[in-house]
């Protein structure tokens, strides 16, 4: 189903409804994703009626996340999909009770709402914008520019310039692909006015750029990047990266700041915790591009961090510590914007307890650092229940906790470990948040 971008989003949910009446090919959809959830909780896991039923005898916990988040003046969010997720009142009632953000997982993704150019389908993005107000919390946009996914074909590189090019990474081009240096402004500044004129000025955060630094592989460097450390992606080559250097990504931000001047904007960035070369190179390559960006005044109010934490490699506590220091000298804040924990690399012979002790304790050093050494805005999980995240629905043999509640909505070791440690800074003082 596509549908115009519709003047002026209605401001009271009594004067809005979604517009999503599913086909039938959707209906087909969504079982297959139901039945992918399913597997996520084992063969052995609780039906929808039994779940309910546990959640409606499960007490909750006595205090929530965002209560302690609250308490340091932290805004405390999850991910949602409502498309994989269409109809799933428990997870709506634990959303209310923690939620002071929303992020659509997918459906503010350009490659969702306008898959074909010219033609929207705002179903995804509008549910989630209506859940956040049913709820009393605020929407995220996330994200407008993905550098390497996310896209529709339209807007990647043509396929016939990829060996002018010299780059090998196959998913910049497109046989569908005609982004170039002439359209690339026009249709960036037109999807912002669509989503404007929708939804107005409502979002807390806007991701304007996600994921445009490099991504270490063997593959994949040097000849990936530039000399700043960009990926040599589509975005990069159609707004000159090549030519205008760090500074391609700034006329991005201005116009996303007049479009949206009530938004934070952010950069929102992965892999830079980890104790490995690769992950310190690009943290200080992020660190140059930030401060280069704050010196010629882009309006950037902070770093996203996804924060896809992963047990079992070694997490530089020292580099992150420096690093969100120096953030903070620029008067930047820190959103973690997606966070969770991977179990994946753990040994399969671990227990469910020792996997969960490890994620947990890794999870509050990581938090830790982060209260003691930045201005933390936001704290939102991707997906607060754990049979959600993406790494369930990858490793659904592993029934993980990547996330701080169960299927059931009952809290893991991982949502004490958070609560506790945001509670220990609230009585400390040392917290920078706020």
């Amino acid at each position: 189903m596509t549908e115009s971008p519709k003047p002026g989003f209605p401001k009271s949910r009594t004067q809005w409804r979604p517009v999503w009446r599913p086909s039938r090919r959707d209906l087909m959809w969504t079982a297959a994703a139901g039945a992918v959830l399913a597997s996520c909780r084992g063969a052995t896991g609780p039906a929808p009626a039994e779940a309910a039923a546990s959640h409606a005898e499960a007490a909750e916990p006595a205090v929530t996340l965002r209560e302690a988040c609250r308490a340091l003046g932290i805004r405390h969010g999850a991910a949602r999909d409502h498309f994989v997720d269409p109809e799933d009142p428990m997870l709506d009632r634990l959303m209310a009770r923690e939620c002071d953000v929303v992020t659509p997982e997918n459906g503010g993704k350009w490659g969702v709402f306008q898959h074909t150019e010219g033609n929207f389908d705002w179903r995804r993005f509008d549910a989630a914008v209506e859940l956040a107000r049913s709820i009393g919390a605020t929407p995220n946009w996330h994200t407008i520019i993905w550098q390497h996914m996310g896209m529709p074909p339209y807007m990647k590189l043509p396929a016939g310039r990829q060996a002018e090019l010299g780059i090998s990474e196959g998913a910049y081009f497109s046989p569908e692909g005609t982004l170039s240096e002439e359209n690339v402004w026009p249709r960036f500044t037109g999807v912002v006015e669509a989503v404007r004129q929708r939804y107005g000025d409502i979002f807390y955060r806007i991701d304007v750029a996600n994921e445009v630094f490099f991504w270490e592989t063997a593959e994949s460097h040097p000849r990936q990047q530039d000399r700043y450390g960009f990926r040599r992606g589509m975005w990069w080559v159609a707004a000159g990266g090549a030519e205008k250097g760090p500074e391609w990504l700034d006329p991005f931000f201005h116009h996303v700041h007049k479009a949206f001047p009530k938004a934070k904007l952010v950069l929102n960035e992965f892999g830079i915790e980890i104790d490995e070369g690769w992950q310190q190179r690009k943290r200080a390559y992020l660190l140059d591009w930030l401060t280069g960006a704050v010196k010629r005044g882009v309006p950037i109010h902070g770093i996203g961090l996804q924060s896809h934490l992963i047990g079992g490699k070694p997490y530089d506590s020292a580099g992150m510590r420096k690093f969100l220091r120096a953030v903070d000298k620029l008067g930047l804040a820190v959103h973690l914007t997606e966070m969770d924990v991977d179990e994946t690399r753990l040994p399969r012979s671990w227990s469910r307890a020792e996997k969960d002790r490890a994620m947990a304790q890794l999870a509050r050093q990581y938090l830790a650092d982060m209260l003691d050494n930045a201005r933390v805005e936001e704290l939102c999980w991707w997906h607060l229940r754990s049979d959600l995240n993406f790494i369930a629905r990858e490793h659904p043999d592993l029934h993980p906790h990547p996330s701080p509640y169960d299927e059931n909505s009952r809290p893991l070791p991982l949502y004490t470990a958070v609560v506790d440690t945001l509670r220990e800074k609230a009585r400390t003082g040392r917290v920078r948040s706020g």
